[in-house]
């Protein structure tokens, strides 16, 4: 029975024994910062705002396991929403792009052109109501 006892023990020694997710925390907490610095809380809010929340409460159930003795500690949930994190900053990171693309590349177009001179026709480069009378072409006789 003693036996049991101490490899029951040891047998949660070891399963509480995680390394806490040092690396997965610093991952999420600079993919969300990439994804704010590009503007996903401008062009992709509830998708930043929800690795932001989920990011938050990573950090919260982080903080709580470390304050446990260390053979009660379970980072398993801290670490799923780091992931949860990461992935949702990184979705809003390539909308964020993608949006800030597309907005300048509409910067860039130009203007659109015209194709038919209807488009004109209130348009009259006149000094009366006969159009170019009174107008002289440069260094040329007189228009009639």
């Amino acid at each position: 029975m003693e036996r049991y006892v101490v490899l029951f023990g040891l047998s949660l020694l070891i399963t509480g024994c995680q390394d806490p997710p040092i690396h997965e925390l610093q991952v999420a907490r600079q993919a969300v910062e990439n994804a704010r610095r590009e503007g996903a809380l401008v062009f992709a809010p509830d998708l930043y705002s929800l690795a932001e929340s989920e990011l938050t409460i990573a950090e919260e159930e982080f903080h709580e396991q470390s304050r446990k003795v260390f053979w009660a500690r379970d980072y398993s949930m801290a670490t799923r929403l780091m992931m949860l994190a990461q992935i949702d900053a990184r979705e809003a990171l390539s909308l964020a792009q993608e949006e800030k693309q597309k907005t300048s590349m509409l910067d860039l177009a130009p203007p659109p052109l015209l194709s038919h001179h209807g488009d004109l026709e209130e348009f009259r480069l006149t000094n009366g109501d006969d159009p170019f009378r009174n107008h002289r072409r440069r260094g040329g006789p007189p228009v009639p």
